[in-house]
């Protein structure tokens, strides 16, 4: 399974006056460096829960139909199901999002179908593409303990630019960002 970003989030979750205050920035000098920071800290965060902040789309692509007529999407929250096509040995073929169900604010996220309706792949790898739209929704709509990790890894980042430091060792993230996001990571049990 991979997964692949279609369409971006339109805005980060925290704006450019708000991480300046935070940081207690004035002047416009780093304002590219604070936007690229807060939208790597975002980033990583996203990847860290599996989860999308602000809306956005993506794509999954999938080599098989489980057996079962279900499966887990690997981000979320999904808001819907865009579009699913499967390359068959015929063409390309459009299935309706009609035909499944959404378990999108599930953690993680569920698909459902009844099993056997769905075309069969004809080709060997990542033959099925799954389009949703995901994420909390806007900027504001972002739970405050994610939006104060980003602010805090943000700042983190900004103020230690670099991992090398002499007589002791830096931490990469810091534990206050780990305990805030740690409600939000999904958990497998074995």
């Amino acid at each position: 399974m991979s997964l692949i970003l279609t369409q971006p989030p339109a805005a980060e979750p925290l704006g450019l006056a708000d991480l300046k205050a935070f940081l207690k920035v004035e002047g416009s000098e780093e304002d590219g460096l604070i936007q690229s920071v807060a939208a790597a800290a975002r980033a990583h965060l996203e990847a860290m829960t599996g989860r999308a902040f602000v809306t956005q789309g993506w794509r999954i692509r999938r080599d098989a139909w489980p057996a079962a007529g279900r499966m887990t999407l690997p981000i979320g929250p999904v808001a819907s199901l865009d579009a699913v096509t499967v390359e068959t040995g015929a063409g390309t073929v459009s299935v309706p999002p009609a035909r499944f169900r959404l378990d999108g604010a599930a953690l993680p996220p569920r698909l459902g179908w009844q099993p056997g309706s769905l075309p069969v792949p004809g080709v060997p790898l990542a033959g099925i593409a799954i389009d949703v739209t995901a994420g909390f929704g806007a900027p504001a709509e972002v739970p405050p303990p994610l939006a104060q990790a980003v602010r805090l890894l943000a700042a983190y980042w900004f103020d230690n630019r670099s991992l090398v430091t002499v007589g002791h060792e830096v931490a990469v993230m810091p534990r206050m960002v780990t305990d805030l996001v740690a409600p939000f990571v999904a958990r497998r049990l074995a």
